[in-house]
């Protein structure tokens, strides 16, 4: 069986930044329903954040799993 090879530095920054993002955008979501059930207005930036952060890590997502492929077909 095969050991598993190192990963390169680019697909690492890829998927802490796709984690990374995913994880924000969660956040930012989790806290605009804190503040709407506390009675105040979110701070419009959240909204930004919550609108654009899971998109942009699906989109991350897709890349890595396009290095993935690129990958295998190498080997």
């Amino acid at each position: 069986m095969n050991s598993p090879k190192e990963s390169s530095p680019l697909r690492r920054i890829v998927l802490v930044s796709t984690a990374t993002v995913a994880l924000a955008s969660l956040l930012s979501l989790a806290a605009i329903l804190a503040f709407y059930v506390a009675g105040a207005t979110p701070w419009t930036g959240l909204f930004a954040v919550g609108l654009w952060g899971l998109p942009l890590a699906f989109l991350l997502l897709l890349v890595l799993l396009a290095m993935s492929w690129q990958e295998r077909r190498r080997a």
